[in-house]
């Protein structure tokens, strides 16, 4: 651990001008957040409250935890202030001296605020493709948290409020006050039973069992809240399962037409009725019932993988998530006809592509194919006017001579005119993602063709 975590309290005191309340983001059962800025970045300060027994064991539990994590949807932490000073309080009508505990947390500052805000007793003021992102973020976080280190890390407080979102609307998980850093992943018993109304699973509350289906209940709810407003988990109770599915679906997919003045695509339909699914076997009463959460991160990557194939397969319907082009294409692609690869079995093979703009404006590309099989660098990025980019396409080394020297497999160039601030290769996935909700993509497939050593000689 860095001697910069440890940020001293006159500091924080100036960069949050004596916690005033002009600087105060947030306040929550344990602390207040004020924001600050602190060298040269933004953060947020929670301090915790003076509550005797309770915030000595929060604060350590909260530092020791995030200290160790280190995940896109795990909020960041800065540093952190332990002091104790001296203060004249009075007491029973006596002036004291008294020694005052100030313990504060400081993490990266979240400038879309809680997830909560966006949430309503009959919906969420967020569109799909931001919930969808949403979900998976949250997913991935607790993933991380219950599997990436030795001992698991069980939150045990998720709720919309405890989940930040950063100027893209990423989610980022926070508040780990009341997380256990267990042994192992099997029930454990606690004697105080502390959360969040509506997010502690039955057991917990009946008997103080805690175990790594905790989170994944508390998940279930906030997926549910997500995708039908506060309300959603009474509704869920008074339809049942199939009604409520339904209802989310047949809601969603309303927004969708008025949103984008055509029906729903397919592959948000597959996104919706997917997640809302997750959701309602998540909050099942009984504990065993309920999916791991690396059950509920697999489901979204298989669908995933579905939607790959989908978009890359041919003659798809115009519910496909890329479309042809009218224009002429936007990006010219050498070769033309199709990939071809020299065939060498147990051996990495690599051919080039090149991508020309001719255009007088920038191009953004983005380039799909199998990537277990087959490494593509760049696979995304911006071409400037009147230049030419090569991409380095290769097939990874394979342990038998295949079947067939012509397989199946696709390589798909996606590209689009740059119409607005888009610089880096960094931000073309999110481009792309905006651009093919609506703007026309043009698309390029080769076939990928493999040519066996000797064939190749032999020409």
């Amino acid at each position: 651990m860095s001697d910069d975590m440890d940020i001293k309290l006159q500091m924080l005191e100036s960069i949050t001008n004596n916690f005033s309340e002009e600087q105060k983001v947030g306040s929550g059962g344990y602390g207040d957040v004020y924001r600050g800025m602190y060298n040269g970045i933004e953060i947020a300060v929670k301090k915790l409250h003076q509550l005797q027994g309770l915030d000595d064991k929060e604060f350590d539990n909260e530092f020791r935890n995030l200290n160790r994590v280190h995940h896109q949807n795990v909020v960041k932490l800065v540093g952190y202030c332990y002091e104790l000073r001296k203060k004249y309080v009075t007491h029973n009508g006596q002036l004291i001296l008294a020694t005052v505990m100030e313990r504060i947390l400081c993490f990266e500052y979240m400038q879309g605020g809680t997830l909560d805000k966006h949430i309503k007793d009959d919906s969420c003021d967020l569109d799909w493709p931001t919930c969808y992102e949403i979900i998976r973020g949250t997913c991935e976080g607790i993933y991380h948290l219950h599997t990436a280190y030795e001992k698991p890390i069980f939150h045990l407080d998720l709720k919309p409020a405890n989940i930040l979102l950063d100027k893209n609307k990423k989610a980022k998980i926070a508040d780990l006050g009341l997380s256990k850093l267990v042994a192992s992943t099997q029930t454990h018993k606690t004697e105080t039973v502390k959360g969040t109304q509506g997010y502690m699973p039955p057991e917990y509350v009946d008997s103080g069992s805690v175990s790594k289906k905790f989170d994944v209940f508390s998940l279930g709810v906030i997926i549910m809240k997500l995708m039908d407003g506060n309300m959603g988990r009474t509704r869920h109770s008074e339809m049942g399962n199939e009604k409520f599915i339904e209802h989310v679906c047949e809601n969603w997919n309303k927004r969708l037409q008025e949103k984008r003045g055509h029906p729903s695509n397919k592959i948000e339909s597959l996104r919706v009725k997917k997640c809302v699914e997750i959701a309602i076997r998540c909050v099942v009463p009984e504990r065993k019932e309920r999916p791991s959460i690396k059950d509920v991160v697999d489901e979204l990557e298989q669908l995933e993988a579905e939607i790959k194939k989908m978009s890359l397969a041919p003659n798809e319907s115009n519910e496909v998530h890329v479309q042809r082009s009218c224009d002429s294409k936007v990006l010219s692609v050498d070769p033309t006809l199709e990939l071809r690869f020299i065939f060498e079995p147990r051996k990495d093979i690599s051919c080039c592509l090149q991508l020309t703009n001719t255009t007088n404006g920038s191009i953004a590309f983005n380039i799909m194919t199998n990537e277990t099989k087959y490494r593509t660098q760049p696979s995304k990025g911006i071409i400037s006017p009147c230049s030419k980019r090569y991409i380095s396409v290769t097939l990874l080394a394979q342990d038998q001579a295949l079947p067939t020297m012509q397989c199946n497999d696709t390589f798909l160039v996606q590209s689009a005119n740059v119409n607005k601030n888009l610089t880096s290769a960094e931000n073309t996935e999110e481009f792309f993602k905006e651009a093919m909700k609506g703007m026309v993509v043009d698309v390029v497939k080769l076939p990928i063709v493999y040519v066996a050593l000797d064939q190749f000689s032999s020409q």
